[in-house]
């Protein structure tokens, strides 16, 4: 079935038909006034409320204590709704509900509806006649209305903001008389979050209505984000007439009017009037039929049902259900009851509580009672003490009683003591007394001596006596003498006598001689003297004659013959083959770093000897060169010297300029880490890309430091000392930031980083600058002093500079809001991950 809209924003009681029940009750036009139930020994009672099918919706449950008599009241209890009385669905669920201390029991929630409507409880107080009772007082059904309002101004006592849900026609809403335009707004507060689908207004029966020309309508969950719903940018209102504007379900707790008003030729005053307002919201969207509809907004949670979560009853433990921030498990703690924990008494050590700050174990120490410690008496080496300041341990040292160390007497050699800096052992050496080290008289070779510098060892050597080594005379081949510079072995050599080698003469062949530059037999070559060779006369075949280069047998056209050859040591002329090349060898020759390739590395080596020309060319009308490999398919080394070489360049005229593709990796990988298997390290860089960009598909950017952020470069103020983690705020001056000092600051820029994953502008260059996160995770400096920090707290800037602390709700304005906890902070200053959300 599909529910009309039920108006939430006045407040009312859902009367029932009937009730059935084994206890005594008293009811009165509609309404449960008491109930009481006795048994003979524990059990369970309830009792059965039957709605009327045209008035079973309802968002809010009350039950209300008997006076005089609350120590019967229900303890553990639960609250049922059903349709046909055959299933029951639990709502609320209470265990142990006296020790909230609650003078009423109230429950807010998401409007709903149900024919039968069960309470259950448990029945184990025993009356002084042995009797087990339960009893409470009023139990309301009801539509909760508007809870609260807020209003920007008022007019006058008679105009108040409360007048817009009396339902009287004659008196409204007015704000102030105002002779200037004045934005004017209304906030509206709903007790629980509701799917709103119709807002009304009444004018006012006048022929001045005052009703506003210009509004916005905006909702919000939380009072934290607003969303606008609607907006009426030219609304004319005739006097005493209802308006509704209607729109698709949006799940909203607070609803807020702006009123905005516009400057008017002749106009002297302006005000903004409205006489009533009224909300309509349809029930959980679990109670429709959703066949043949669109499905709404997602139902928001509440201890009905579940929405993106399913909100817990006060103290309810069962898994997979959220706390909420009334529960009274995070009240504050005593001794008596727990909150978020329960205190400790005064020297209690009970596993479980939390000491106090007037805990006796926290006053000041003493040598004969505890407080953090207990202080030792002087020269006391008990475990477990802790030394005071006046310690005879800490006095002074002497050679005469120990301080922090004992001193040594001079000369003492004695194991625990500190040398004194007048021993004597400290002072200068001599050769007769001994100071860090002991001299060696001149040419002493005694060992643990020190050779001074006027020793005779270290003199000017000579062929007569040693200095660090002796000479030795002109030819002299003495072992442990050094050969002078003008020795006569290593004189120019000639013919006729030795200097470091000797001279052949012209033709000679002894062993030992060096053949020299004029040597008739490296003289040019002919057919009738011989130099290296003896040239061969022009078709001559003699033996031991080389044939010369225009002999016609070199040139005379003949068929090619099958036949191979080692194509490093000798030249091929281009027209010498005709068809096709195909080679095959084995061969290579190990090179590493980016070095020309031996000419052995490969089975075909060119090298051009021209600086302009190319070692290699190629042309093809398909692909020009394919190279293929097991592992590196084509492999480009440049020099760069001048620091625009290419490993490889590829150009295109209309295509791209490389084209790569992998059927299992990446098909581009940029390693600016180099290649240690060929010794090739590299700088660290991995893309340079000049021009316009295209992705099509997913960017992944990873750091090893888990920080996955967008920084730009800013200046920073030199007065402070920053680091990576501090939160940074705008100064006087342009583009020059600073650390936060003021709590809730609205001028929060970033957090400083070290480095980010993306970088918008240019790289930081000077010292003064830093790279600035303004969006992503990251490290922050956070302060718990003022709230432990849970992943999911909102987060503003604090007292201590360049700090985070948690929010406080009430007080967030517009760009005061850093981000988003996403690592707990529980008691000391550090650093967490954060989500940024500046705004």
């Amino acid at each position: 079935m599909r529910y009309e809209p039920i108006r939430i924003s006045h407040p009312r009681q859902v009367q029932h038909l009937r009730v059935s029940t084994q206890g005594v009750f008293e009811e009165k036009s509609g309404q449960l006034i008491s109930f009481l139930d006795e048994k003979e020994k524990s059990g369970l009672t309830s009792i059965i409320l039957e709605l009327s099918p045209e008035n079973q919706h309802f968002n809010r449950i009350e039950i209300h204590p008997v006076a005089g008599d609350t120590d019967y009241f229900p303890d553990v209890f639960r609250i049922e709704m059903s349709q046909d009385q055959k299933y029951w669905e639990p709502i609320i669920q209470e265990s142990g509900f006296k020790r909230a201390q609650k003078a009423v029991a109230f429950w807010n929630f998401t409007l709903t509806s149900a024919r039968y409507i069960k309470f259950i409880c448990k029945v184990t107080r025993k009356t002084d006649q042995g009797k087990y009772k339960v009893s409470f007082g009023q139990f309301k059904v009801m539509i909760s209305g508007v809870t609260g309002i807020q209003a920007s101004s008022e007019l006058d006592r008679l105009k108040v903001k409360e007048n817009l849900i009396d339902t009287r026609p004659d008196y409204g809403w007015a704000s102030s008389e105002r002779q200037n335009p004045q934005d004017e707004f209304l906030v509206f507060d709903l007790s629980a979050i509701h799917r709103i689908e119709e807002v009304r207004m009444l004018s006012k029966q006048d022929e001045v209505t005052n009703f506003p020309e210009r509004f916005t309508v905006y909702y919000s969950e939380d009072d934290l984000s607003w969303h606008q719903l609607l907006e009426e940018p030219s609304f004319m209102a005739e006097p005493g007439t209802w308006y509704r504007w209607r729109f698709l379900p949006v799940n909203a707790r607070f609803l807020k009017v702006i009123c905005n008003q516009e400057k008017q030729a002749n106009k002297v005053s302006y005000i903004s009037e409205i006489i009533e307002v009224e909300f309509y919201a349809t029930p959980d969207a679990a109670d429709d039929d959703k066949a043949g509809r669109t499905q709404g907004p997602l139902p928001y949670a509440s201890v009905l049902r579940a929405g993106m979560v399913r909100l817990a009853v006060d103290g309810e433990t069962r898994e997979g259900v959220s706390v909420q921030g009334s529960d009274r498990r995070l009240r504050e703690g005593t001794t008596e009851y727990k909150g978020i924990v329960e205190l400790a008494t005064d020297g209690e050590d009970r596993e479980g509580v939390v000491v106090q700050g007037n805990d006796k174990r926290l006053k000041n120490a003493t040598e004969l009672g505890h407080g953090l410690v207990r202080l030792a008496r002087s020269g006391e080496s008990r475990e477990n003490v802790v030394v005071q300041g006046n310690d005879e341990r800490l006095k002074l040292a002497s050679t005469e009683s120990p301080g922090i160390v004992e001193l040594a007497l001079d000369g003492e050699t004695r194991p625990g003591i500190a040398v004194q800096a007048n021993d004597k052992r400290l002072r200068k050496a001599s050769q007769k007394e001994p100071g860090l080290v002991t001299l060696a008289a001149t040419g002493d070779p005694s060992p643990d001596k020190v050779v001074t510098g006027d020793d005779e060892r270290l003199r000017d050597a000579s062929t007569e006596a040693k200095g660090i080594v002796r000479l030795a005379q002109n030819g002299e081949d003495s072992a442990l003498a050094a050969v002078q510079g003008n020795d006569k072995r290593i004189k120019n050599a000639t013919t006729e006598s030795y200097g470091i080698v000797q001279l052949a003469r012209s033709g000679e062949s002894k062993p030992g001689v060096v053949v020299q530059a004029d040597d008739n037999r490296i003289k040019p070559a002919s057919e009738e003297n011989m130099g290296i060779v003896r040239l061969a006369l022009l078709g001559s075949d003699e033996p031991g004659k080389a044939v010369v280069s225009n002999d016609p047998r070199l040139k005379d056209a003949r068929n090619p013959l099958p036949h191979t050859h080692d194509y490093a040591a000798k030249d091929h002329d281009y027209n010498s083959h005709s068809g096709l090349i195909r080679l095959t060898g084995d061969t290579s020759s190990s090179f590493q770093g980016i070095f020309p390739p031996p000419d052995k590395h490969s089975v075909i080596f060119g090298k051009n000897q021209n600086p302009e020309g190319a070692g290699i060319s190629a042309i093809g009308n398909k692909e020009g060169i394919i190279g293929y490999s097991d592992h590196t398919g084509v492999l480009g080394m440049s020099a760069g010297q001048s620091g625009n070489g290419y490993g490889i360049l590829g150009l295109s005229k209309k295509g791209s300029g490389g084209g790569f593709t992998s059927q299992s990796g990446y098909a581009v990988h940029a390693n600016g880490k180099g290649f240690p298997d060929r010794n090739v390290p590299g700088s660290g860089k991995g893309l340079l890309v000049d021009g316009d960009s295209l992705f099509h598909g997913t960017v992944s950017i990873h750091l090893s430091n888990s920080q996955d952020c967008i920084a730009k470069k800013f200046k920073l103020d030199t007065r402070d000392v920053v680091s990576p983690g501090d939160l940074l705020v705008a100064t006087d001056e342009s583009l020059k930031l600073a650390k936060s000092k003021q709590p809730y600051s609205t001028n929060v820029i970033g957090v400083l980083v070290a480095s980010p994953s993306l970088l918008l502008g240019e790289e930081k260059k000077d010292p003064n600058e830093g790279l600035v996160a303004v969006y992503g995770a990251v490290l922050l400096n956070v302060d718990p002093s003022m709230g432990m920090i849970n992943p999911g707290d909102l987060l503003v800037s604090g007292l201590t500079s360049g700090y985070a602390v948690k929010a406080d709700s009430n007080k967030i304005k517009p760009g005061t809001l850093v981000g988003k906890a996403l690592e707990a902070s529980k008691k000391e200053r550090g650093q967490i991950l954060v989500l940024l959300t500046l705004g």
